[in-house]
């Protein structure tokens, strides 16, 4: 049916809205609203990588030797339990909930982008386990016999349920700040366990593996929300009072502790490079960070900085310069992750 006061392509742009907003499926793209969308959509394209690209044959022989003691060898498995259920969630959770209510023709793109990605990293996640694991069934399933774990993945899932159940503006500000915690904070517990086996020689190639998808979430997925959240806040002021500023804080308070809790749990006491206090302290510190990004209050005041705590983080977490993108050159000859079991 034909318009009698046809609009035009700036007239649609204007009329936009983050979320709950006039629908575009046309997706026209000749004009956007939010260019913030278009830069991130590009940087991951060019951040492209393929997880089978990365050797992990080498971590394989020193997962069963006596180079790792058993306490690592948990350690390694557990945190693996955790970030490929996370990654599972994200998919699901960024398809068919976040991204129902997304009414920018630009941002929907960036996020199938992310939703993408996520499901690299459950490959990703896969090969690790199906490499290392003489049972692979026994780490996708820990939830199922680890009540950490479990309550872990339980509180995470019923957090998306909310927007879910009841799709209200506040509801969705409370999602992106929860989108910003999943990116940026539950999944640092087990990047932190990875790298410090790294440096210690131990388990290179899935720190490489971890390299990628730390840089997937932590600057594009992560800056994707933050931008959302800031859009959204414009559009809808009435949302971002003070109780909602409150209850941001405290969703990324609770979020850090229980990372935190996770942490410990999975290091077991602790080993050498590997300590309480250490998570701890990193994780407080990252969770002020994150916070601070979205001008909020700082959920744990007088925490020390995470770059104080753990200085060595932002260096070592970057991929090579030389393989940053595979698809357009591969300097690096990787072999094919293993998938071969035990012998």
């Amino acid at each position: 049916m034909t318009n009698p006061t046809p609009r035009t392509a700036t007239d649609i742009v204007n009329e936009r809205r983050l979320a709950f907003g006039p629908r575009d499926d046309m997706m026209n793209m000749s004009k956007i609203k939010y260019p913030w969308a278009i830069e991130i959509y590009e940087r991951m394209e060019n951040n492209t990588w393929f997880p089978k690209t990365v050797n992990l044959s080498p971590d394989r022989d020193c997962f069963r030797s006596e180079r790792m003691s058993d306490r690592e060898r948990d350690a390694y498995l557990k945190a693996l339990a955790f970030v490929s259920n996370l990654d599972g969630f994200q998919f699901n959770n960024l398809i068919q909930n976040i991204g129902q209510h997304i009414t920018a023709p630009e941002v929907s793109l960036a996020i199938a982008r992310q939703a993408s990605e996520e499901g690299v990293h459950v490959r990703s996640y896969q090969f690790m386990v199906e490499a290392m694991a003489a049972n692979p069934e026994e780490v996708y399933l820990m939830f199922e016999r680890d009540g950490m774990l479990a309550k872990k993945n339980e509180y995470i899932r019923a957090a998306s349920e909310i927007l879910r159940n009841e799709p209200t503006p506040r509801n969705m500000a409370l999602a992106i700040v929860g989108n910003v915690t999943l990116e940026g904070i539950y999944f640092y517990a087990a990047f932190l366990l990875f790298y410090i086996l790294a440096r210690g020689g131990k388990m290179t190639g899935s720190a490489d593996m971890i390299k990628y998808i730390n840089r997937d979430e932590g600057e594009t997925h992560l800056d994707l929300f933050t931008s959302m959240h800031f859009a959204f806040r414009s559009e809808n002021p009435d949302v971002y009072d003070p109780s909602f500023a409150a209850d941001a804080v405290e969703l990324i308070r609770q979020a850090t502790l229980m990372e935190i809790e996770w942490g410990k749990y999975i290091i077991g006491g602790g080993f050498p490079g590997a300590s309480d206090q250490l998570f701890e302290g990193f994780l407080m510190g990252l969770a002020n960070d994150r916070a601070r990004a979205l001008k909020l209050p700082d959920p744990f005041p007088g925490a020390r900085d995470y770059r104080q705590v753990v200085p060595w983080f932002d260096a070592f977490c970057k991929p090579n310069a030389g393989r940053a993108n595979q698809f357009e050159n591969r300097p690096t000859d990787y072999a094919v992750g293993g998938l071969g079991g035990w012998d």
